[in-house]
């Protein structure tokens, strides 16, 4: 297991088990089987033993995958005991559920050992864009909602935009919808076909840079009228409603990352579990591991803060890596308050609605 680390204060564990495989989707996953779910999970359990024994409270527990919600009843009544024991108080606490796998015992197994926040992959209402999706399970999601509600209210929903065939009408029945749902988080992500999927052997092509763009403008535009707050490049808010768990990575704070497949940065290194199931039931743990020097922790700090919407201190920055940022980079700021790409107010750096479109440039010129 990792060394001690107690300035970690969120926990990471993976579930790679799958119903079956999105054609999208490039993330460390296995298609259900009972063969493996139990040995896998008496691993985890190891794992999460770790934290009992040395006293960890965490402030963020999140379940991901893989699908978490398909394991059964009892396998999920195994985890969250466990995990619940270095639960702190007030923490914050979030399973991943796909809407086919969702059921009232399981939300009532969530709600008995601290689970608080749920994230829902709808994806889309569409029929024709879930059929694309490969969901063919004929859910209300509206009726889904109203059940989860009756146990855990931090509700977020993920959509999927740039899908073949979606327009921008079809989107903005997508968000409609959300708006009805009545639930205060959001997280939007343009579709990316990655080798090795569905898509990409079938030859699917992400839609041009101008079409996503006009799309995510929407977006933006539509939620904001809503009440929604952008707070990271892909995720909407309500006030007070901001995921704390996902805010740990993109303001470059200590995690601890457990599972196959599943990252983690603790002390000065950045790790990632290897996905080799067969080793991990075995109790074997294999790693990929990058330890950090000051330069390093420096591009981390500005790939992962200027994806927030409140940027960065530029004083919190001089003092971490004993810089002079606006001297550092006095010419890479020129240039973007002229492209109108970032803004500094009261020592606050942060990108601008059209940086957080262009992030990428935004980040060339700093690291």
């Amino acid at each position: 297991m990792q060394h001690i680390d107690f300035s970690a204060k969120s926990l990471y564990v993976h579930i790679p088990f799958c119903k079956k495989i999105c054609p999208y989707c490039d993330f460390i996953k296995v298609l259900e089987n009972d063969k493996f779910i139990e040995p896998y999970l008496k691993e985890l359990l190891k794992d999460i033993s770790f934290f009992i024994e040395n006293n960890f409270k965490f402030k963020t527990i999140y379940i991901g995958g893989g699908t978490p919600s398909i394991l059964s009843v009892n396998f999920l009544e195994q985890l969250l005991l466990n995990l619940n024991k270095i639960l702190d108080n007030d923490a914050e606490f979030t399973i991943e559920c796909n809407p086919e796998s969702l059921t009232e015992n399981k939300l009532k197994i969530f709600k008995k050992y601290g689970v608080n926040r749920i994230s829902i992959g709808l994806q889309t209402f569409n029929k024709n864009l879930l059929k694309i999706l490969d969901r063919d399970f004929e859910i209300d999601y509206f009726d889904l909602i109203k059940l989860v509600k009756k146990y855990i209210k931090n509700i977020n929903v993920d959509f999927i935009y740039g899908l073949p065939n979606q327009t921008l009408e079809i989107l903005k029945e997508d968000l409609d919808n959300f708006i009805k749902l009545d639930i205060n988080h959001v997280s939007l992500y343009s579709l990316q076909v990655e080798e090795n999927t569905l898509f990409y052997n079938s030859g699917i092509k992400e839609i041009d840079s101008d079409e996503s763009a006009k799309m995510y403008n929407f977006i933006l535009d539509f939620l904001r009228k809503h009440g929604f707050n952008r707070y990271e490049v892909s995720n909407f808010a309500k006030k007070g409603n901001e995921s704390k768990h996902n805010l740990t990575y993109w303001r470059n704070e200590k995690y601890y990352g457990i599972g196959v497949g599943a990252s983690g940065y603790i002390n000065n290194i950045r790790y990632r579990n290897l996905g080799n199931l067969s080793k991990y039931i075995k109790g074997l743990r294999e790693k990929d591991e990058e330890i950090l020097n000051l330069d390093d922790e420096r591009k981390y700090f500005l790939i992962t803060n200027l994806r927030l919407e409140e940027g960065f201190d530029i004083e919190t920055y001089n003092k971490k890596f004993k810089k002079d940022f606006l001297n550092d980079y006095k010419n890479e700021i020129e240039f973007l308050l002229l492209a109108k790409a970032i803004a500094i107010n009261n020592n606050l750096i942060k990108c601008t609605d059209y940086g957080l479109l262009t992030l990428n440039l935004v980040l060339e010129k700093f690291i």
